[in-house]
Protein backbone atom coordinates (compact mmCIF):
# COMPACT_ATOMS: atom_id res chain seq x y z
CA UNK A 1 0.00 0.00 0.00
CA UNK A 2 1.52 3.19 -0.98
CA UNK A 3 1.99 5.59 1.91
CA UNK A 4 1.69 9.37 2.02
CA UNK A 5 5.47 10.34 1.44
CA UNK A 6 5.40 7.90 -1.79
CA UNK A 7 2.65 9.61 -3.07
CA UNK A 8 4.54 13.17 -3.49
CA UNK A 9 6.47 14.38 -6.72
CA UNK A 10 9.93 13.45 -7.30
CA UNK A 11 10.98 17.56 -5.99
CA UNK A 12 8.43 17.35 -2.72
CA UNK A 13 10.59 13.79 -1.82
CA UNK A 14 13.86 15.32 -2.32
CA UNK A 15 13.12 18.54 -0.27
CA UNK A 16 11.96 15.75 2.23
CA UNK A 17 15.06 14.03 2.64
CA UNK A 18 16.77 17.78 2.51
CA UNK A 19 15.47 18.74 5.62
CA UNK A 20 16.03 15.53 7.44
CA UNK A 21 19.14 15.12 6.51
CA UNK A 22 20.28 18.52 7.67
CA UNK A 23 18.59 17.50 10.86
CA UNK A 24 20.81 14.17 10.69
CA UNK A 25 23.94 16.75 10.27
CA UNK A 26 23.30 18.46 12.96
CA UNK A 27 23.15 15.62 15.43
CA UNK A 28 25.91 13.38 14.07
CA UNK A 29 28.06 16.54 14.41
CA UNK A 30 27.14 17.63 17.56
CA UNK A 31 27.46 13.38 19.06
CA UNK A 32 25.96 10.92 16.61
CA UNK A 33 22.39 8.81 16.13
CA UNK A 34 21.06 11.05 13.72
CA UNK A 35 21.22 8.50 10.94
CA UNK A 36 18.29 7.09 13.01
CA UNK A 37 16.21 9.73 11.32
CA UNK A 38 17.51 9.02 7.61
CA UNK A 39 17.16 5.72 6.67
CA UNK A 40 13.47 5.16 8.03
CA UNK A 41 12.67 8.07 5.82
CA UNK A 42 14.53 6.95 2.93
CA UNK A 43 12.25 3.74 3.21
CA UNK A 44 9.13 5.81 3.85
CA UNK A 45 9.43 7.63 0.70
CA UNK A 46 9.62 3.81 -1.11
CA UNK A 47 13.42 2.95 -0.72
CA UNK A 48 14.56 -0.78 0.16
CA UNK A 49 16.56 -1.26 3.13
CA UNK A 50 19.64 -2.12 1.35
CA UNK A 51 19.37 0.96 -1.29
CA UNK A 52 18.45 3.42 2.15
CA UNK A 53 21.68 2.21 3.88
CA UNK A 54 23.91 2.75 0.56
CA UNK A 55 22.28 5.80 -0.25
CA UNK A 56 23.03 6.96 3.23
CA UNK A 57 26.41 7.28 3.07
CA UNK A 58 26.27 10.09 -0.14
CA UNK A 59 25.16 12.33 2.94
CA UNK A 60 26.97 11.08 5.37
CA UNK A 61 30.64 11.32 3.18
CA UNK A 62 29.34 15.48 2.29
CA UNK A 63 28.43 16.10 6.15
CA UNK A 64 31.56 14.85 7.34
CA UNK A 65 33.74 16.57 4.93
CA UNK A 66 31.82 20.08 5.92
CA UNK A 67 32.46 19.35 9.20
CA UNK A 68 35.76 18.37 8.61
CA UNK A 69 36.61 21.51 6.95
CA UNK A 70 34.61 23.81 8.92
CA UNK A 71 36.88 22.31 12.12
CA UNK A 72 40.12 23.15 10.55
CA UNK A 73 39.18 26.68 9.89
CA UNK A 74 38.67 27.11 13.60
CA UNK A 75 42.26 25.91 14.72
CA UNK A 76 40.73 22.38 15.34
CA UNK A 77 43.18 19.70 13.27
CA UNK A 78 43.61 16.61 15.21
CA UNK A 79 44.80 14.76 12.25
CA UNK A 80 47.39 12.71 13.82
CA UNK A 81 44.67 11.10 15.87
CA UNK A 82 42.59 10.47 12.80
CA UNK A 83 45.63 8.76 10.87
CA UNK A 84 46.88 6.14 13.91
CA UNK A 85 43.23 4.83 13.50
CA UNK A 86 42.30 5.32 10.17
CA UNK A 87 43.65 1.96 8.83
CA UNK A 88 41.86 -0.46 11.29
CA UNK A 89 38.61 1.12 11.02
CA UNK A 90 39.32 1.79 6.92
CA UNK A 91 39.98 -2.38 6.93
CA UNK A 92 36.54 -2.80 8.95
CA UNK A 93 34.37 -0.86 7.26
CA UNK A 94 35.31 -2.45 3.70
CA UNK A 95 34.52 -5.80 5.44
CA UNK A 96 31.11 -4.41 6.98
CA UNK A 97 30.01 -2.82 3.62
CA UNK A 98 31.03 -5.53 1.23
CA UNK A 99 28.91 -8.04 4.21
CA UNK A 100 26.06 -5.61 3.96
CA UNK A 101 26.11 -5.71 0.23
CA UNK A 102 25.54 -9.33 0.53
CA UNK A 103 22.26 -9.80 2.01
CA UNK A 104 18.74 -9.08 0.88
CA UNK A 105 16.29 -6.92 1.96
CA UNK A 106 14.52 -9.81 3.53
CA UNK A 107 17.49 -10.48 5.51
CA UNK A 108 19.22 -7.02 5.81
CA UNK A 109 15.38 -5.54 7.54
CA UNK A 110 15.40 -7.73 10.29
CA UNK A 111 19.16 -7.07 11.24
CA UNK A 112 18.51 -3.56 11.23
CA UNK A 113 16.17 -4.01 13.31
CA UNK A 114 17.76 -6.27 16.07
CA UNK A 115 20.78 -4.28 15.84
CA UNK A 116 18.58 -1.02 16.59
CA UNK A 117 16.87 -2.47 19.60
CA UNK A 118 20.56 -3.78 21.36
CA UNK A 119 21.86 0.30 20.57
CA UNK A 120 18.50 1.51 22.40
CA UNK A 121 19.29 -0.79 25.45
CA UNK A 122 22.94 0.89 25.63
CA UNK A 123 22.44 4.41 24.98
CA UNK A 124 19.77 4.64 27.52
CA UNK A 125 20.88 2.78 30.52
CA UNK A 126 24.24 5.76 30.60
CA UNK A 127 24.90 7.83 27.82
CA UNK A 128 27.04 10.14 29.51
CA UNK A 129 29.44 7.44 29.15
CA UNK A 130 30.58 8.40 26.20
CA UNK A 131 32.63 11.61 27.21
CA UNK A 132 34.09 10.48 29.98
CA UNK A 133 38.12 10.82 28.92
CA UNK A 134 40.15 8.53 31.25
CA UNK A 135 43.56 10.06 31.81
CA UNK A 136 45.44 12.24 29.42
CA UNK A 137 45.52 11.90 25.69
CA UNK A 138 47.70 8.92 24.08
CA UNK A 139 48.35 6.84 21.36
CA UNK A 140 46.14 4.05 20.51
CA UNK A 141 47.15 0.82 21.70
CA UNK A 142 46.89 -2.74 20.01
CA UNK A 143 43.53 -3.57 21.83
CA UNK A 144 42.13 0.04 20.93
CA UNK A 145 43.42 -0.62 16.96
CA UNK A 146 41.39 -3.98 17.31
CA UNK A 147 38.61 -2.23 18.85
CA UNK A 148 38.59 0.06 16.02
CA UNK A 149 38.38 -2.53 13.39
CA UNK A 150 35.39 -3.46 14.95
CA UNK A 151 34.09 -0.10 15.18
CA UNK A 152 34.84 0.66 11.39
CA UNK A 153 32.70 -2.83 10.35
CA UNK A 154 29.63 -2.20 12.23
CA UNK A 155 29.75 1.61 10.35
CA UNK A 156 30.69 0.36 7.48
CA UNK A 157 27.76 -2.27 7.62
CA UNK A 158 25.05 -0.12 9.18
CA UNK A 159 26.26 3.37 10.26
CA UNK A 160 23.09 4.24 12.72
CA UNK A 161 25.23 5.39 15.74
CA UNK A 162 28.35 4.73 14.40
CA UNK A 163 29.14 8.10 16.52
CA UNK A 164 28.50 6.71 19.93
CA UNK A 165 30.88 3.64 19.97
CA UNK A 166 33.53 5.86 17.88
CA UNK A 167 33.08 8.62 21.03
CA UNK A 168 33.47 5.88 23.36
CA UNK A 169 36.54 4.52 21.91
CA UNK A 170 38.01 8.10 21.94
CA UNK A 171 37.68 9.77 25.43
CA UNK A 172 37.76 6.08 27.41
CA UNK A 173 40.72 4.22 24.86
CA UNK A 174 42.72 7.45 23.68
CA UNK A 175 41.90 9.86 26.63
CA UNK A 176 40.40 12.85 24.41
CA UNK A 177 38.29 14.97 25.59
CA UNK A 178 34.60 15.79 24.19
CA UNK A 179 35.08 18.24 21.62
CA UNK A 180 38.27 16.81 20.45
CA UNK A 181 36.93 13.33 20.06
CA UNK A 182 34.00 14.50 18.35
CA UNK A 183 36.43 16.15 15.66
CA UNK A 184 38.50 13.09 15.02
CA UNK A 185 35.31 11.19 15.10
CA UNK A 186 33.74 13.12 12.25
CA UNK A 187 37.55 12.73 10.64
CA UNK A 188 37.55 8.81 10.72
CA UNK A 189 33.81 8.78 9.56
CA UNK A 190 34.91 10.80 6.25
CA UNK A 191 37.82 8.52 5.64
CA UNK A 192 36.07 5.15 5.99
CA UNK A 193 32.93 6.38 4.16
CA UNK A 194 35.53 7.21 0.98
CA UNK A 195 35.59 3.33 1.37
CA UNK A 196 32.36 2.09 2.00
CA UNK A 197 30.33 4.78 -0.56
CA UNK A 198 32.23 3.16 -3.77
CA UNK A 199 31.51 -0.32 -2.43
CA UNK A 200 27.75 0.36 -2.41
CA UNK A 201 27.75 2.06 -5.27
CA UNK A 202 29.56 -0.77 -7.28
CA UNK A 203 26.76 -3.55 -6.07
CA UNK A 204 23.57 -0.67 -7.40
CA UNK A 205 22.63 0.42 -3.54
CA UNK A 206 22.84 3.56 -4.10
CA UNK A 207 19.83 5.67 -5.30
CA UNK A 208 22.24 9.28 -6.25
CA UNK A 209 19.06 11.97 -7.21
CA UNK A 210 17.85 11.11 -3.65
CA UNK A 211 21.47 11.11 -2.32
CA UNK A 212 21.89 14.36 -4.29
CA UNK A 213 19.13 15.67 -1.81
CA UNK A 214 20.93 14.26 1.12
CA UNK A 215 24.13 16.03 0.47
CA UNK A 216 22.42 19.20 0.20
CA UNK A 217 20.87 18.81 3.11
CA UNK A 218 24.00 17.46 4.83
CA UNK A 219 25.67 20.24 3.68
CA UNK A 220 23.89 23.25 5.75
CA UNK A 221 23.54 20.75 8.73
CA UNK A 222 27.30 19.71 8.95
CA UNK A 223 28.42 23.37 8.81
CA UNK A 224 25.65 24.37 11.47
CA UNK A 225 26.52 21.39 13.55
CA UNK A 226 30.37 22.05 13.82
CA UNK A 227 30.19 25.76 14.24
CA UNK A 228 27.42 25.15 17.27
CA UNK A 229 29.84 22.77 19.03
CA UNK A 230 33.19 24.92 18.63
CA UNK A 231 30.55 27.73 20.07
CA UNK A 232 29.60 26.28 23.09
CA UNK A 233 31.83 23.64 24.33
CA UNK A 234 32.10 20.82 25.85
CA UNK A 235 28.60 20.78 27.85
CA UNK A 236 26.77 21.35 24.49
CA UNK A 237 28.51 17.79 23.34
CA UNK A 238 27.70 16.49 26.14
CA UNK A 239 24.10 17.20 26.65
CA UNK A 240 23.52 16.72 22.60
CA UNK A 241 24.93 12.96 23.85
CA UNK A 242 22.20 12.37 26.06
CA UNK A 243 19.59 13.58 24.35
CA UNK A 244 20.23 12.41 20.84
CA UNK A 245 20.99 8.91 22.52
CA UNK A 246 17.60 8.85 24.48
CA UNK A 247 15.27 9.93 21.32
CA UNK A 248 17.94 7.37 19.05
CA UNK A 249 17.31 4.83 21.47
CA UNK A 250 13.00 5.12 21.66
CA UNK A 251 13.01 5.74 17.91
CA UNK A 252 15.16 2.31 17.37
CA UNK A 253 12.70 0.29 19.53
CA UNK A 254 9.78 1.60 17.68
CA UNK A 255 11.42 0.51 14.22
CA UNK A 256 12.54 -2.76 15.37
CA UNK A 257 8.91 -3.42 16.88
CA UNK A 258 7.32 -1.74 13.98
Amino acid sequence: METFLQSLPPVATWAVLAVGAALAAIVNTMAGGGSMLVIPLMIAVGLPPSVANGTLRVGVLVQSMTSVATFHRRGERHYGFVASLALPVVLGAGAGTYCATLLDDAMLLPIIGALLAGWAVVLLLRPQRFLEPTGEPRPPTLGVALAAVGVGFYGGFLQVAVGFPLLALLTMGVGLTAVRANVVKVGLVMVYTLVSLPIFAAAGDVAWAEGAALALGSILGGWLGARWQLRAGAPIVRWFVIITATLSGATMLYSSLA
